[in-house]
């Protein structure tokens, strides 16, 4: 029972341990392609953002 206990830390190695070197670039450049989309998702929300506001500065500065 102890020797199963002991065994624990060799059994959870990191998701990345696991993988190759090509793997892991793999995994790194999906990583990146994710990032770079959520950025052009949040630029998107930013722009959009920025255009409510100055029509709603254009709407109160005709009045």
């Amino acid at each position: 029972m102890a020797d199963s206990e002991d065994d624990l830390p060799e059994q959870r190695a990191g998701f990345l341990a696991r993988l190759s070197a090509i793997e892991t670039i793999i995994v790194a450049i999906i990583a990146m392609i994710a990032l770079a989309g959520l950025m052009l998702i949040g630029k998107g929300f930013y722009m959009k953002a920025t255009a409510e506001l100055l029509a709603v500065e254009r709407q109160v500065a005709s009045r």
